[in-house]
């Protein structure tokens, strides 16, 4: 399936703003009041993203899913120009009054990204980030990354990924060829962790969603192996063996299958 659609895993994603947003309104208004309030992001992976594009305050950034805009408003802000690509419409038509510095390209990315980034290429504008959040399959997830990694750094460029908890999501980035690229020095899949839902009392109870993989691209090649960290492996495996993504699952069983499995308890 090719990527950058933000309507085909909405329903997978069926996850309680309350696990964005644990913050007291005035702590969530004070750390993050002047960007878009629908971010689905946590709070710990907004300030990460934060962070990042305040130091690096890119000339070029581009954004791969650009759903209800509340990553966007956070590249927009330190980020001279921008690129959001996503299949919907209605991204464009809700947002594109907000940002003067944003370009929205309308399609799926693995149509749109190569030759966008073939123009940046041409013209010597350096990309210096990029988020990965559209697709959330792992074939999806792997072409964005593949399709990234052709391109070949004039300044370093940091690239984030979301929803790397997410097991579909993970192994797309597991499975992508990084070492491909001579110029990807690093990878994380683990930067930010993400979150197990344990509130039985919520519909996306005993998933795993969120986490951020971050990876960084030089204009040198690098000597070497690649530095490849998956610090989350062990937690990651050992939920996910409790979780909703585990064929062992009985949350996925037919429902008398489950009432006889609880009757012998």
């Amino acid at each position: 399936m090719s990527s950058g659609n933000t309507t085909e895993y909405q329903s997978e994603r069926n996850v309680s703003r309350s696990m964005y947003t644990r913050l007291p309104n005035c702590l969530n208004d004070l750390l993050f009041g002047e960007y878009i309030e629908d971010w689905l992001m946590t709070q710990q992976e907004r300030m990460a993203v934060i962070s990042l594009l305040e130091r690096i305050r890119p000339e070029c950034a581009i954004e791969i899913g650009t759903l209800h805009g509340g990553s966007l408003s956070a590249i927009a802000k330190y980020s001279k120009k921008v690129y959001t690509l996503d299949c919907n419409h209605d991204s464009k038509e809700k947002l594109a009054d907000q940002f003067q510095n944003v370009e929205f390209v309308t399609g799926y990315s693995n149509d749109t990204l190569p030759p966008l980034l073939k123009k940046l290429q041409k013209e010597g504008t350096p990309v210096e980030f990029v988020l990965i959040d559209a697709s959330h399959t792992a074939e999806g997830v792997k072409q964005d990354i593949e399709n990234l990694i052709k391109y070949v750094p004039q300044k370093p460029l940091y690239i984030v990924i979301h929803d790397s908890f997410m097991p579909e999501c993970r192994q797309g980035m597991m499975q992508a060829n990084w070492a491909s690229s001579p110029y990807v020095h690093f990878v994380e899949i683990d930067f930010i962790p993400g979150r197990f839902n344990s509130d039985p009392g919520e519909k996306s109870y005993c998933k795993m969603t969120c986490g951020l993989a971050v990876a960084m691209m030089l204009p040198v090649k690098r000597e070497g192996e690649l530095s490849f960290l998956v610090d989350g492996a062990l937690p990651f495996d050992i939920l996910r063996e409790n979780s909703v993504h585990s064929k062992h699952s009985i949350r996925k069983m037919p429902g008398r299958v489950k009432r006889k499995i609880k009757n012998l308890f």
